[in-house]
């Protein structure tokens, strides 16, 4: 008691001094004082080498009492901020490797965060790359009656609008089409066709590269066609001629003039290639047109939307068709980028600030430690008089600084995958979506940098801003910081597994739903199978005309048969697994109203289909060439479908129907076969019954054509469709493999970003663990060392030093589970597919990170088993 009054008086009079000296007599003041700490410690019998380490300790002190002394001194700028800035500074040169550890964790966190948030922010805020792009919006009809909000909408439609509206500064239409383009000298090629109204240039203050736009007399009755291209088309086709301007070209068998070239990536408004005049129609029950609008400044989308629904309810007042057909708008990334794909990156984010929490949890552990050999110091400043409110800022500016060090490096890793996402999506995302940098990134990474430091730096501020000078000079540093915020240590481990957990679960949903896709329908070659599609042009294969359309794709079958090496060859609307034409069927006897109809998905096929991709019939028969002629109505269905159907019923001879564009109904078909079950959507959790209808019987101009043949059959494929068809191009040729996996390509991009957030989740967990095992084992030294000596076995030791942890990793695991299911019940709304029950994810993951926090727990619990006695007791 004695000593630490003579201690506590000592340090007052040293602050008295202080105050009185220049600094050259402090620092002689601070030598003379640690000279006088170490003798007086080799006196009592302490270590040259312990005392000089403890001698320094309490010079840390001093030299900090020094500090805040000097910032009395009148003439500061700021008084002390100055001064703690030099002095966290100093301690993190200081302790070199430590801040190494700390600024490497947090360079993961807030790099691996700023990535994914300028991924978001390009995605769903960033406004689209147009002048006036944060008002681009989209404006689209909804059809009451079938509950859809996003149907296109119809000219007159879209002009009424446009008058009456007053929320608009620009209001355009397009039309998404297709077209081929031919010529002669020159193969047919297939582009993506917008058949726009003359103002989307003007919209968007687009400026052609060569020639000109379009101008109002374009759109106007008896007009010559013209039409702008891309800089692609103008590039690869026309090998960047400046003479294509007036040059007369066939667009699906029309003549058209080029007028203009529009700059390089422009494609305006969804990816276009070659745009149009749209001439205007009559038909309000025709509708395919995209309408999109810039507002005028300051103008709500709540207020365009509100005053458009208002324009649409006269309008289906007034007209018939319009009967239940209201409006709605919506911003451009709302509508391209909404629902699943906008929860997908919001799910990335949340996931890589699961990655940043765990790395401040590791942080705080890690300062935490450190406390313990500052908690001399701190007491020494507190004796000389310093506010605790002065030691909490010191110690959060260090923290500060330090996670500003540690963002700043991050960036690099951020700005490596940016590049790295960049080059993964950019054959499939859209072309607005650009991955740039803006002020938005730069306020959330300096945000992130400030948030982190002070998350971090909290808990161990508070803790060392109120240190426990009597136990400290009584009990010795290590001993007060192991009996005080052990637990904080604890819960920040078990915090950290259970995000770990809630990772893993998430990066093991999206593998599973991958490799689920990538498996499906395992008995078609899909390796062998040639695809391509062959859309046939209005203008020439028209709709009343079925015919026409029917002799071109028999001609193209027999060409596709006779091709050397060709096993088989087959017409399908959609390929397996890449989705299906969605329609209500009615059954005969059955579905007595509309709204009582099950939807199913509808697959054109000809006969040779199901020998083609290996789908076996198990009871009837398949489809011939009669079937789908006059009086041949047939159909056949899967397994699935049939139960669904028919349950408990015999699906043969039964009859179903169709309802066609103009919403009649088709003619009876009868079920001559019933087929083994297959998936045709890939990305449907769902799958809805399938239907296989003769392609004679629909007769559509789109279909795509499947060759199984061994090699390369494209070029004998195309010559095929030439043999029949001249100016008709192929396009989106694929193996049907390759095919398929660009159908799950997020499945694959978001499963690698979320299974490397996870590893290094666990990582930093384990690295945790083992820190917090490692210096809770090393603060009990003597005690192991004590157990020892009176005869403990390894085995006893371990489990002394292991206990701890693995409660730890228990309680982390339990907690994790629910953060997990919730996580799980989430992702069980995005269209992954092919998941199923993922129960089973759990405890594999829960398995996996148990063996890593065994593992950490084990490394500090080996090496306490294996101290000697004699040297363990000895340890202070």
């Amino acid at each position: 008691m004695i000593r630490e009054l003579l201690t506590r008086v000592r340090l007052v009079l040293v602050r008295n001094l202080f105050l009185r000296k220049t600094r050259r007599e402090m620092d002689e003041e601070l030598r003379f004082h640690v000279e006088q700490s170490i003798t007086a410690r080799v006196a009592e019998g302490i270590p040259v080498g312990e005392a000089r380490r403890l001698a320094m300790v309490e010079f840390g002190g001093l030299e900090a009492a020094r500090e805040d002394c000097e910032r009395q001194r009148p003439g500061w700028w700021m008084p002390g901020l100055a001064g703690d800035v030099r002095y966290a500074m100093r301690g993190i040169l200081t302790h070199g490797w430590f801040s190494a550890a700390i600024v490497a964790t947090l360079a993961l966190g807030i790099g691996l965060n700023t990535m994914v948030f300028t991924l978001v922010n390009a995605a769903l805020f960033k406004p689209v790359p147009v002048p006036g792009g944060g008002r681009l919006v989209s404006v689209m009809s909804n059809d009451e009656a079938q509950n859809s909000r996003n149907i296109t909408m119809s000219y007159p439609d879209y002009a009424d609008m446009k008058v009456q509206s007053r929320q608009f500064e620009w209001f355009e239409a397009v039309d998404n089409s297709r077209a081929i383009v031919s010529e002669d000298g020159s193969a047919p090629q297939m582009y993506h066709l917008a058949k726009a109204t003359t103002g989307i240039f003007e919209m968007v203050q687009g400026k052609a590269l060569l020639g000109r736009m379009f101008e109002a007399r374009d759109a106007m009755p008896g007009a010559a066609p013209v039409m702008v291209i891309g800089y692609g088309i103008w590039k690869d086709r026309y090998a960047s001629d400046a003479r294509v301007l007036g040059r007369e070209v066939r667009v699906n068998g029309l003549p058209a003039t080029i007028v203009g070239v529009m700059p390089e990536g422009f494609k305006f408004p969804n990816g276009f290639d070659v745009w149009m005049p749209l001439q205007p129609t009559t038909k309000r029950d025709d509708r395919p047109l995209w309408v999109y609008g810039i507002l005028k400044p300051d103008t709500p989308v709540r207020a365009a939307n509100a005053e458009l629904q208002g324009i649409a309810g006269r309008l289906a007042a007034k007209f018939p068709e319009d009967k239940q057909i209201g409006a709605s708008v919506l911003s451009f990334h709302e509508r391209f980028n909404g629902g699943n794909i906008r929860l997908v990156f919001l799910l990335m984010l949340a996931a890589v600030g699961f990655v940043l929490l765990i790395a401040c949890a590791d942080v705080a552990n890690m300062m935490l430690s450190r406390t313990l050999s500052r908690q001399r110091e701190m007491s020494i400043r507190t004796a000389l008089g310093a506010t605790r409110w002065r030691m909490i800022r010191q110690l959060l500016i260090e923290s500060v600084m330090l996670s500003t060090v540690g963002g700043v490096m991050g960036l690099g890793l951020a700005t490596f995958g940016v590049r790295w996402f960049d080059m993964a999506t950019k054959e499939i995302r859209p072309y607005w979506i650009e991955f740039t940098t803006d002020y938005r990134v730069f306020g959330y990474f300096a945000g992130l940098c400030v948030l982190s430091g002070l998350l971090f730096g909290i808990a161990p501020a508070l803790r060392s801003s109120k240190p426990d000078l009597m136990g400290v000079l009584k009990d010795g540093a290590y001993n007060v910081g192991r009996r005080r915020g052990g637990w904080l240590s604890g819960g920040l481990v078990v915090f950290q597994f259970a995000l770990t957990l809630a990772l893993l679960t998430g990066a093991g949903i999206f593998v599973k739903s991958l490799m689920s896709n990538l498996a499906v329908n395992p008995f078609i070659p899909s390796a062998r199978i040639m695809t391509a599609r062959a859309v046939l042009p209005e203008t020439r294969y028209k709709d009343g005309d079925g015919d026409a359309r029917q002799r071109f794709f028999d001609g193209v079958m027999l060409k596709m048969k006779a091709i050397p090496g060709a096993r088989h060859a087959a017409l399908v609307s959609d390929a397996p697994g890449l989705g299906s034409n969605w329609q209500p069927i009615e059954r005969e006897h059955v579905d007595a109203k509309p709204e009582h109809r099950p939807v199913i998905g509808e697959i054109v096929v000809s006969p040779e289909y199901f020998e083609t991709i290996g789908l076996p019939i198990l009871r009837g028969r398949g489809l011939n060439e009669t079937d789908g002629s006059a009086h041949h109505g047939a159909v056949v269905v899967t397994r699935d479908t049939a139960n669904k159907l028919w349950p408990g019923e015999d699906a043969l001879g039964k009859r179903v129907r169709l309802t066609g564009d103009d919403k009649k109904p088709m003619d009876w078909m009868t079920v001559v076969g019933i087929s083994a079950d297959m998936v045709q959507e890939l990305v449907e959790d769902q799958p809805k019954p399938i239907v296989f209808v003769p392609y004679k019987f629909l007769q559509t101009n789109n279909m795509t054509l499947m060759l199984d043949a061994e090699g390369d059959p494209l070029p004998e494929m195309r010559k095929a469709v030439a043999a029949v068809d001249s100016e008709m191009p192929l396009s989106e040729p694929f193996r049907l493999d390759a095919a398929v996996a660009k159908q799950v390509w997020f499945l694959k991009v978001f499963g690698k970003i979320f299974g490397g957030f996870a590893l290094i989740a666990m990582l930093m967990a384990a690295v945790g663990l083992y820190s917090v095992i490692a210096y809770a084992t090393s603060s009990r030294t003597q005690e192991i060392g004590v157990r020892i000596a009176l005869g403990a076995r390894v085995k006893d030791i371990l489990l002394l030093v292991m206990r701890r942890g693995l409660l730890q990793v228990g309680v982390g695991l339990l907690v994790g589970l629910g953060a997990a299911l919730a996580l799980a019940k989430v992702m069980a709304g995005l269209p992954l597919g092919g998941a199923g029950p993922v129960w089973m994810i759990f405890p594999v993951v829960a398995g996996m990170l148990a063996l890593v926090g065994v593992f950490a727990c084990w490394l500090p619990a080996r090496r306490a088993a294996g101290l000697d006695p004699v040297k363990a007791i000895r340890c202070e």
